[in-house]
């Protein structure tokens, strides 16, 4: 189980560098929209120090080169790497690169790769260091621990944050009602799903409470762990059916699968899982040693685990004066007693974001602003910029893209929730002025073959999905003609002119 496991999140790996490799030139390339060697030029000047003291602020090979052709190295690395592993190459020393790429990525990615799913990623391959054996012989169970584990704080702090938010829709049971137009990139399915009965959205709170606050500690019985994995997956299953997360369902699935075959704590021989006494006899200094490391590697991961889950349930509270005593009482004591006393370590191991906190959809959005980008060659007649997933057009119906993580997309969706802190988006206009391939390759087929526009603004709409029966009686395969329905909130922008448009770090060219 061990082996298959590890095959199982290369392949993660695999889908997680080929998905950003083919947006990484309009991303964060030279031409890009956040190009990695302005980024690391930026850190250069804010850290000083030497080479050490940078990498261990900021943790990446990129300070050695964040050209093109280095974020290209990186994401080939981490392909060829991933299928090594996947054809069963399984082994420490390929996960140690494997994170080291990813890890290097991740910070040269900026805000584009500040998901949770890529610092999930990056933990659970710490985790696969630990399992994965150095030589011929290791001891599994450390590392398949440490794994279960991870699915076990992924779930529950799932479900946790939800209700210590106290986000008044979790606690009404009616966050369903708006979450599937409301989600960064809905789909197809989403539509129908929105349009269900309450009640079904209702219910749909309280199993998915149920699923991730009480099941994961079902796992800890046998007699419950597989209808316990059955219903985890179930609900990664519904979550990728209704909605755009990348690789995140395949990898907290892959997590989960880790309790499939429970090894035993002293047992019979196993493939994976060679007596100790005969490892041992072979290798008598690298049996025991690496045994040992292998479990105090994991015993100080799973501390570091505890304090960082500790300060995510502390921080998911609520403290303005609204706040209930009792619970400002709580979070005080937890912080002193778990999250304080590992500050110290948790800031230095903080730039490898390999130990981690996690808690999607903690406060709902209960409305969707959707910025919409406009072009014209004469300032009279506009037209829309289309993107591959965003929304736009409201008679193109929502599209998937799973296991593929459109990053520009999903970053529009977070701008238009607070375009004040979108500081990319001035970039992103001056590329889309200068007409870059590179840029424009992130966009839909009609914007990419698009001249570069003369003047450009951006507007803020309101979206929501259309109701039954809007527009036409039947749109393509069926479903209704008109998708959404959208009002005009405001112009978040002027009219740009491409020779007037100056782009400063302050202003990003759009006030």
């Amino acid at each position: 189980m061990p082996r298959l496991l590890l095959r199982l999140l290369a392949g993660v790996h695999l889908v997680a560098f080929v998905s950003l490799w083919v947006q990484i030139d309009g991303l964060i390339g030279s031409r890009g929209i956040l190009p990695a060697r302005d980024f690391f030029a930026y850190l250069e000047r804010v850290l000083g120090g030497g080479t050490l003291e940078r990498l261990a602020n900021a943790p990446s090979l990129l300070w050695f080169s964040s050209s093109d052709p280095a974020l290209h190295v990186l994401c080939a690395a981490g392909v060829l790497l991933s299928l090594l592993a996947i054809a069963g190459m399984v082994t420490a020393p390929v996960f140690g690169a494997l994170w080291i790429c990813y890890l290097s990525l991740v910070w040269g990615g900026q805000t584009f790769l500040a998901f949770q799913w890529d610092t999930l990623l990056l933990e659970a391959t710490l985790c696969a260091v630990v399992l994965a054996p150095l030589g011929r012989h290791a001891d599994p169970r450390p590392g398949l621990w440490l794994f279960r584990l991870l699915a076990v704080k992924l779930m529950f702090l799932s479900g946790a944050v939800k209700l210590l938010s106290l986000d008044s829709t979790w606690w009404q049971l009616t966050a369903l009602d708006v979450h599937y137009f409301t989600q960064p990139l809905p789909v197809t399915t989403s539509w129908y799903v929105h349009h269900l009965p309450d009640w079904f959205h209702r219910l749909s709170v309280l199993v998915m409470f149920a699923v991730e606050l009480v099941v994961p500690w079902c796992l800890f019985w046998r007699s419950l762990r597989r209808p316990g994995l059955w219903l985890l997956l179930a609900l990664q299953f519904l979550i990728a059916a209704t909605g755009n997360y990348g690789f995140f369902n395949l990898l907290t699935a892959v997590l989960c699968l880790s309790w499939l075959d429970r090894l035993p704590l002293a047992g019979p021989s196993r493939p994976d899982n060679p007596p100790a006494a005969s490892t041992a006899a072979r290798r008598p200094f690298a049996g025991v040693a690496g045994t040992r490391f292998r479990w105090l590697a994991a015993a100080a991961i799973l501390l570091l685990s505890l304090s960082v889950t500790a300060r995510e349930l502390s921080r998911s509270l609520p403290r303005g004066p609204d706040t209930p005593a009792t619970a400002v009482r709580l979070a005080n004591l937890v912080d002193r007693v778990l999250v304080d006393p590992a500050a110290p370590v948790l800031g230095a191991i903080a730039p490898f974001r390999s130990i981690n906190g996690y808690g999607l959809f903690r406060a709902m959005t209960t409305s969707r602003p959707e910025i919409v980008v406009e072009t014209s060659a004469d300032g009279v007649i506009w037209n829309e910029l289309a993107f591959r997933f965003k929304p736009g057009d409201v008679n193109r119906p929502p599209r998937a893209a799973q296991p593929h993580m459109p990053r520009l997309d999903w970053q529009m969706w977070f701008a238009a929730l607070d375009p004040g802190r979108a500081d990319w988006l001035g970039s992103f206009v001056a590329r889309l002025f200068e007409g870059e391939p590179a840029v424009l390759g992130l966009l839909g087929e009609a914007s990419r073959q698009a001249e570069p526009p003369r003047f450009l603004r951006l507007r803020l709409y309101d979206y929501t999905f259309s109701e039954p029966g809007a527009g036409a009686p039947h749109g393509a395969a069926g479903g209704p003609a008109v998708w959404w329905r959208r009002e005009l909130l405001y112009d978040l922008s002027p009219v740009l002119e491409r020779d007037a448009f100056v782009q400063t770090p302050s202003e990003a060219g759009l006030r």
